[in-house]
C-alpha cells in the first residue's frame, strides 16, 4: 500500500507542473478469473532435514478494487495523446502497475467522447496464502534461515508485462473537465515465484524467494499439477474516471 501511495504522489507532482487540465483519477473493479478452487502447495525446504511442507487453501473471490492516477499530455491540435498511469489494487489480488500508452481523442470538439486507447503494462501482483508450519527445528529457504520453531508466511507473486487495450466513454462537464467510464482488458506474460517472510535467526525480519519452476516447489489446482502461478492478474477492468 505504501508503494501505491508513493507512486500516485509522484504522478500528482509531475502532473501539477503543467497548466493544462491533464490529470485523470479513476476507481473501479477488476474482474479476474472467477474460480473457487482448491490449491495445494508442496515445498521441500533446504534445511538438513529437508522438511516436506504442505499447505492447502481455497482460492475464493474474483474482484480487485482499483485506484489510478493518469497524466495525459493533451495537445488539442493532435488526434493522438500519450499518457502514463500509476495504478494500485487490492482484493482477491493486490499489486501495482505502471501503464504508458496512447489514447485517440480526436480534436475533443464534441461534448460526448468515444476514445479507444492502447497501453503497455508493467506490474506486480501478490496473493498471501498464509503460513507454513515448522515441523522440525527451523525452515531454510536458499541461504535464509528463519528463527527456530517459528512458522513462515508465504505469498504467491507475479511480475508481469503485457498490453491493455481500452475504451473511454465520457462527457465534457465544462472548463476542460470530463467524466466517464473506462473499460480495459489486461493480457500479460507472467513470471511467478514464491516469497517467504518471517523472523530471521538474528531476530530481524527476513525474506527469500523460490521460482515457480524450482525442483522443490509444486502446485496442484483441484488435484492437477501446474507450473504456473494459480492467481492470474489478467482480466476486465471497469472504472469511473474524472479528468480535471
Amino acid at each position: 500500500m505504501k508503494k501505491s501511495i508513493l507512486l500516485l504522489s509522484f504522478l500528482s507532482i509531475v502532473g501539477g507542473m503543467y497548466a493544462q487540465t491533464n490529470l485523470t483519477v479513476s476507481g473501479g473493479v477488476r474482474i479476474i478469473r472467477p474460480e473457487n478452487r482448491i490449491v495445494t502447495l508442496w515445498y521441500v525446504d533446504e534445511s538438513p532435514s529437508m522438511d516436506n511442507i504442505f499447505k492447502e487453501f481455497k482460492q475464493q473471490g474474483n474482484t480487485c478494487y482499483e485506484l489510478s492516477l493518469r497524466y495525459v499530455n493533451y495537445d488539442y491540435n493532435k488526434n493522438m495523446q500519450w499518457f502514463i498511469e500509476g495504478q494500485g489494487y487490492l482484493g482477491s489480488l493486490s499489486g501495482l502497475a505502471l501503464n504508458p500508452g496512447l489514447v485517440y481523442t480526436g480534436k475533443n470538439e464534441s461534448k460526448f467522447k468515444f476514445q479507444p486507447e492502447l497501453a503497455a503494462s508493467l506490474g506486480y501482483s501478490s496473493k498471501g496464502i498464509g503460513t507454513i508450519e515448522n515441523n522440525d527445528v527451523y525452515i531454510k529457504v536458499n541461504n535464509t534461515q528463519f528463527m527456530d520453531y517459528t512458522n513462515v508466511n508465504v505469498s504467491v507473486q507475479n511480475i508481469f508485462f503485457g498490453l491493455k487495450p481500452g475504451l473511454n466513454l465520457g462527457s465534457s462537464t465544462g472548463n476542460g473537465n470530463e467524466i466517464g467510464i473506462r473499460f480495459n482488458y489486461l493480457i500479460s506474460y507472467k513470471m511467478g515465484y514464491l516469497n517467504f517472510s518471517g523472523t530471521g535467526q538474528d531476530g530481524n525480519r527476513a525474506s527469500d524467494s523460490e521460482d515457480m519452476d524450482a525442483r522443490n516447489v509444486s502446485f496442484w489446482v483441484d488435484g492437477e499439477k501446474t507450473e504456473t502461478v494459480p492467481f492470474n492478474p489478467d482480466g476486465l477492468e471497469i472504472k469511473l474516471y474524472y479528468r480535471f
